[in-house]
């Protein structure tokens, strides 16, 4: 058979000019695991587009619940031209039946032990609808992604490295956030892969950077300093996603610096302790952010800071106390955004059960990131929107970006630190701006009823 694998992308300007790129994990590994006697086509369309007058006889879509309206315009389209189309990733294992509505099968669960018994199904036309997966992987013996079929980038846009190549090291997380549905579809266990097969994969890679897509990466200390030591000799440079947390041991930080990291997203979430209080991942932390702040800066790690607006137990002093922090600190690249109630998670499900959500299935109607879809708690809608948007302005404007850059971060020195400082902050400012222009469609309401 002809198969062809896609990662859809929003199709909106400001999504296609994020400067944060790394290529997927995912797609590759699935073609690594499909069966002999069969072609691979991979289309990450953040990169470039899909061409659907390609002969195929199997499409799967990986589909993430902000881009499921995307995924379910690519599935009717080949469903329509007669091609079989397979859904799986979080949305299709948190609401199957609906992702069946536009598919022949789905995927529940993760993808690797199924995923050769459906290839071999639909080859000899006994397609079932749905493929559950028995158990979460074993991420023992896992075969090296099959990353030569990615695509090129064709999209121009502004690089200052080279795009990262995803790697992954481990799956699951144990915090089971209220807002994060990771634990119930990866799993609360935190699963970890052989350290030696990962330094071999991180050898087969032609590329320098890299990017760890762990959701949780170093949970577990011990294996993550013995990742980075044998990482030492190999001369990668990288990035990856974690949490505050990892301040608080200042040899792994050591390690990780010594390793190649350059940076890392980290989830503050809030700067209010109150919902600290309520957040799992960032409870009961032996260190306060701005000691985690300087000891990341310390070792030289660029730091883009994300934090969420909409909790409960937040009030609207939260972007004046934000702003401040952000100052403070010198965080090089600041990430801010709405809270937003996905399926899947004990949010989603509470705010429908109180009658706090404007649209049950928002996620079908096309609204941008960032929109209000819930009724608030501890200040009004219009007061979450008009904060929010007051904290974007000033936290990109051209004085705070000057007064950040100005900090004390020893990797902004170079030349190269300087360029990317420079590009990622206006490139995100600009995008962070044009969305600003996008309507809050639940301006003024003040309940879920819609009256206003």
């Amino acid at each position: 058979m002809k198969i062809k694998l896609i990662a859809p992308h929003e199709e909106r300007k400001d999504a296609l000019s994020s400067p944060f790129r790394f290529q997927r994990v995912n797609l590759p590994l699935l073609a690594a695991l499909t069966p002999p006697g069969h072609t691979i086509t991979l289309v990450e369309e953040a990169f470039a587009p899909d061409d659907i007058n390609q002969d195929v006889d199997l499409v799967g879509i990986s589909v993430l619940t902000e881009l499921a309206l995307r995924a379910y315009h690519i599935a009717d389209i080949y469903r329509r031209k007669g091609v079989k189309v397979v859904m799986g990733g979080i949305h299709p294992t948190v609401l199957p039946e609906e992702a069946l509505k536009h598919a022949d099968a789905v995927v529940v669960g993760e993808a690797e032990g199924v995923w050769p018994r459906l290839v071999y199904d639909t080859s000899v036309g006994q397609m079932q609808r749905i493929y559950q997966a028995g158990k979460m992987t074993e991420l023992k013996s896992l075969p090296k992604p099959a990353r030569k079929l990615s695509p090129e980038a064709k999209y121009k846009r502004y690089n200052p490295i080279p795009i990262p190549i995803g790697i992954e090291t481990s799956r699951g997380c144990p915090n089971d956030c209220e807002f994060c549905c990771i634990g119930s579809t990866l799993g609360k266990q935190y699963r970890v892969r052989p350290v030696q097969e990962v330094i071999d994969e991180i050898e087969s890679i032609d590329s320098a950077h890299l990017f760890f897509v762990d959701d949780a990466l170093g949970l577990n200390r011990k294996v993550a300093k013995e990742l980075f030591t044998e990482m030492i000799p190999l001369k990668k440079r990288w990035l990856a996603q974690g949490t505050v947390s990892l301040a608080e041991d200042p040899e792994l930080l050591s390690l990780m610096k010594r390793s190649g990291c350059l940076g890392l997203l980290i989830g503050f979430e809030s700067v209010q302790k109150v919902t600290q209080d309520q957040v799992r991942k960032i409870k009961n932390l032996k260190i306060d952010f701005y000691k985690a702040m300087r000891r990341f800066h310390g070792e030289g790690f660029g730091i883009l800071g994300s934090f969420v607006f909409g909790f409960d137990f937040e009030n609207k002093d939260v972007f004046e106390q934000t702003y401040e922090f952000i100052m403070k600190s010198y965080m090089d690249v600041v990430q801010l955004r709405i809270l937003t109630p996905y399926p899947g998670t004990r949010l989603y499900k509470r705010l429908l059960n109180e009658g706090r959500m404007f649209e049950h299935d928002w996620w079908l109607k096309g609204h941008p990131p960032d929109t209000v879809l819930y009724q608030p708690k501890g200040m009004t809608a219009d007061e979450l929107i008009s904060g929010y948007a007051s904290l974007n302005r000033q936290a990109y404007s051209a004085g705070a970006i000057m007064k950040r850059f100005f900090g004390m971060t020893p990797w902004k020195r170079t030349m190269l630190g300087c360029m990317t400082y420079t590009g990622v902050n206006l490139s995100t400012r600009k995008r962070y701006f044009n969305a600003l222009k996008n309507p809050q469609p639940f301006a003024g309401v003040s309940n879920s009823t819609g009256k206003q």
